[in-house]
């Protein structure tokens, strides 16, 4: 397999030529448009390495930004070609040469990545824009920042200094770009678990369940607070990727207790997402650690939450006392119920073997996301031992609410099997349902909130693979 670092060198004779066949087919596309302004994309990249994977991961960035800059403007022509001497985009477009030079400087001036990217502007007399054209310095060295036309005059570095410093730019901001991707799923996430309706004693669009202290706005002024944390949590994953799982996690400890503050001084106190801070948190860190920029394993990022919690998990389940300030951990002393600790130390579980497969199949049959929602909520339901229902209801009450929800559950899996599967009609049906016994949990004050993180955690997964 082909690493970043790995491909066949080009010679200078190699480069000429793809120059000259660049040159060419500017002027060819500025006969065949006359007025028109041709704008061509390569990569600054030294040394006789102009191609992997690393690069064409940041070409296709770069090319994304450049269409989204020449967008407001008649793009007359665009094609991309990839070459051991590069990739290369070429455009022509009618707009004004020196704004579009103006813009397209911006770009490359705009971040680290933008370093990376050579783009020409073409005018349609044939000449070249240079940044001093438009009244814009040189551009700076990746290596000491001085002019970069004076260092590659005097060779100042080396073309390997320059490529591993190239390699270095694109790690950064890949990495950067995967870590606010993670805080945006995961703040999505828990803007989608409050957003699906009506679910049985939790808050939701339609009301706000057993709860008497928070809504829905409670919990979008919350969600968007975290939203920092999970961001963070992916970088303490990325810092530790190699490294030792369960190290990984206690990195996670005051964080944790940081983002609690933040949430509480978002709600007035109020706590509407102390599970998510640990089983998001988690995740957020365990997608850092397993980070790829090809490809997201999101299910294997829930198995690693297993060997990040296992050991500690199992510490505090043996150390936990009745008399414990915390519901869950008095719980696990008196019952053995293992909650979330349980399921963090498994993987999982529940959602990687219940709640994303349900999820999974109610979309692929025409659900839309809030049915196939509910879906993945009651298969939730009917398999985990939700502590938060316990609290409130009992023991008794906890069992006969998961006994109905695996009632419930088998019926849907039979209907989402079933030939002649109407989707409007199965959700229309299931929210009737769900909206009375919505209604039962609020009176009796019960709600299976370790249940909506978890869909809170599905939705991550499902978001990152997306």
């Amino acid at each position: 397999m082909q690493t970043d670092r790995e491909t066949t060198g080009v010679s200078v004779q190699d480069m000429m030529r793809a120059r000259e066949a660049r040159a060419q087919a500017q002027r060819l596309l500025l006969a065949r448009h006359p007025g028109a302004v041709v704008v061509g994309l390569t990569m600054n990249i030294a040394g006789p390495v102009k191609t992997n994977p690393a690069i064409e991961r940041a070409f296709a960035w770069g090319e994304d930004c450049v269409r989204a800059v020449l967008a407001p403007h008649e793009v007359l022509f665009a094609h991309a070609i990839h070459e051991v001497t590069g990739p290369e985009a070429l455009f022509c477009v009618r707009a004004d040469a020196s704004e579009l030079k103006r813009r397209l400087c911006a770009l490359e001036d705009g971040c680290a990545m933008g370093r990376l990217l050579d783009v020409d502007v073409i005018g349609a007399d044939g000449m070249k824009l240079s940044r001093t054209d438009v009244g814009l310095p040189a551009r700076r060295c990746l290596l000491c920042g001085q002019p970069a036309p004076v260092c590659a005059r005097s060779r100042t570095h080396s073309a390997q200094a320059l490529f591993d410093r190239a390699m270095k730019l694109i790690a950064m901001h890949e990495e950067e770009a995967f870590a606010h991707r993670v805080g945006e799923q995961a703040q999505r996430a828990l803007l989608c678990e409050v957003a699906v309706t009506p679910k049985p004693g939790l808050v939701d669009r339609a009301n706000a369940g057993a709860h008497r202290d928070m809504d829905m706005f409670t919990f979008i002024n919350s969600a968007c607070a975290l939203r920092p944390y999970f961001e963070q949590c992916a970088r303490v994953g990325l810092a530790h990727r190699g490294g030792d799982a369960a190290a990984c996690f206690d990195a996670l400890r005051v964080p944790g207790l940081l983002a609690e503050a933040d949430m509480r001084a978002a709600t007035d106190g109020v706590n509407t997402h102390r599970g998510a801070i640990f089983s998001l948190g988690i995740a957020c860190a365990a997608l850092g650690m397993g980070f790829d920029p090809a490809h997201c394993d999101a299910e294997a990022a829930l198995v690693r939450c297993g060997e990040m919690t296992r050991a500690r998990m199992a510490q505090e389940m043996q150390q936990a006392r009745p008399d414990a300030p915390r519901h869950g951990e008095a719980l696990c002393a008196r019952s053995g119920v293992g909650g979330v600790r349980r399921e963090a130390a498994e993987g999982f579980p529940a959602v990687r073997e219940a709640a994303l497969p349900r999820l999974a199949q109610a979309l692929a049959v025409g659900m839309d996301e809030n049915d196939a929602g509910l879906c993945a909520l009651v298969a939730l339901m009917a398999r985990t031992e939700d502590t938060n229902a316990i609290r409130r209801g009992g023991m008794e009450a906890a069992r006969a609410l998961r006994a109905r929800a695996q009632a419930l559950d088998e019926r849907l899996l039979a209907s989402l099997a079933a030939l002649g599967f109407d989707a409007r009609a199965e959700g229309e049906a299931l929210r009737r349902e769900l909206s009375a016994w919505d209604a039962e949990l609020t009176r009796a004050n019960i709600s299976p909130g370790g249940c909506a993180d978890m869909l809170a955690l599905a939705f991550l997964a499902r978001g990152m693979e997306g």
